[in-house]
């Protein structure tokens, strides 16, 4: 491995390369330590400096006696930004799918009676949506609409039909998403769904989103694992 770096880091860019290219799949356990020696002609401690490297990364866990694994990557979303949630993961080279738990036309409820400013025996759409990239398990939608802003909301097929296409279609600017972040922990169906252990932490997200005339047109709550998203923000000093 010839080259002016260190040699552990050469090998972390050989392996992060791997990764990246796909060739170290997410999930799947990369060539022991003994076999990166051999294969890279290294000592055993650059291995190891390359894998804790990638580690601090967040490419790389080990896992006692078994080795070490490709973890999933971590995304990092502005939670000041109203983006769909199908775009956002394309935009970090991933394939997004949907797979449809649930659809139904409703009567509003106190609940959400009161989030959408609507009476309580109007009715709303709800769509429940597993959202996947490059088919693993992302995120739990549950998302909710008034009738009134999308009447034809059942004659689309939303394993492949995007919501925000659709308000764009019908003329709906959106302009605000008051989101609100908090950490909970799941049972069955969610950890089911996420492919998570029962009783593990993840992020709930509310998004209650409004359009240029005001009117809140989405309310969703999300479920996303820990370890595959993360969240920041720009405080200005003021």
């Amino acid at each position: 491995m010839p080259g002016k770096q260190p040699l552990y880091l050469q090998l972390a860019e050989l392996i992060e390369k791997k990764i990246l290219s796909k060739e170290y799949v997410l999930g799947t356990y990369i060539p022991s330590e003994r076999e990166l020696c051999e294969s890279y002609g290294v000592s055993r401690m650059t291995v190891r400096k390359a894998i804790s490297l990638l580690e601090e990364k967040g490419l790389l866990s080990k896992i006692q006696g078994k080795g070490t694994i490709v973890r999933p990557t971590v995304l990092e979303t502005p939670i000041d930004s109203i983006q769909a949630m199908g775009k956002y993961i394309r935009s970090f080279g991933f394939t997004p799918t949907n797979k449809v738990l649930h659809t139904a036309k409703r009567r509003a409820g106190i609940k959400y009676s009161r989030i959408f400013s609507i009476d309580r025996n109007d009715f709303i759409f709800e769509l429940f949506r597993l959202r996947l990239a490059d088919g693993r398990p992302f995120a739990i939608e549950y998302t909710y609409v008034p009738s009134y802003i999308l009447p034809h909301f059942e004659d689309y097929n939303f394993e492949f039909c995007s919501l925000y296409d659709l308000y764009a279609m019908n003329h709906i600017e959106l302009s605000l998403d008051n989101q609100n972040l908090e950490i909970v922990r799941i049972d069955s169906p969610q950890s089911d769904l996420l492919k998570l252990p029962k009783n593990t932490a993840v992020f709930m997200l509310h998004n209650t989103v409004k359009d240029s005339l005001g009117r809140v047109v989405e309310y969703t709550r999300s479920y996303l694992g820990k370890d595959t998203i993360s969240f920041s923000t720009v405080l200005k000093h003021i």
